[in-house]
């Protein structure tokens, strides 16, 4: 048997696409899907890991979730700090590779990463795309959030219904 951190050995994870990422397996087991799907046990003790099929996600995503899964494994993301030391994601995460990593991205691929990070249960990758999801909305007007989160507009009729079925919320 094998210590699962010390494991040398590589597996692939397979996208819904079809396409492979492989990846050493003490980088792929900071996703609980992986760990789950190889019977550690209670030792992180492995015989042999097992290739996965991750088949919730796109092959353009999990190529950045094999990115993100073999950083992390040479050089872990600090504790994002709650609360949240600025209204910045550049403020709260300090390590420039983490920086990067979210750069760029279009807001459908972030989206795919916080999904992604959730079925897989991949907390520091949730919460880092979270926290980048949450610092987009601050201090953005309710339809400036409803335009970025694609939330559609309340009909008159669903507003009136909402603001007596949950009256808390709309209390001024």
């Amino acid at each position: 048997m094998n210590n699962a951190d010390e494991c040398m050995d590589t597996i692939k994870l397979t996208s819904r696409g079809g396409d492979s990422f492989e990846l050493p397996y003490a980088a792929a087991r900071l996703a609980h899907v992986v760990r789950d799907a190889n019977d550690e046990n209670d030792d992180g003790e492995i015989e042999s890991p097992e290739d996965v099929e991750i088949l919730k996600v796109e092959s353009p995503c999990l190529e950045k979730v094999v990115e993100f899964l073999k950083h992390y494994h040479g050089e872990p993301l600090t504790e994002i700090k709650t609360p949240l030391e600025d209204n910045t994601f550049e403020g709260n995460v300090k390590q420039e590779w983490y920086q990067n990593f979210l750069k760029g991205i279009d807001q459908p691929m972030l989206f795919d990463l916080v999904t992604a990070a959730n079925f897989m249960a991949i907390q520091p990758l949730l919460d880092l795309t979270c926290l980048k999801v949450s610092c987009q909305l601050m201090g953005k007007s309710a339809d400036e959030i409803r335009q970025i989160l694609n939330i559609p507009r309340l009909t008159p009729e669903e507003e009136a219904n909402a603001r007596r079925e949950h009256r808390w919320i709309f209390d001024d």
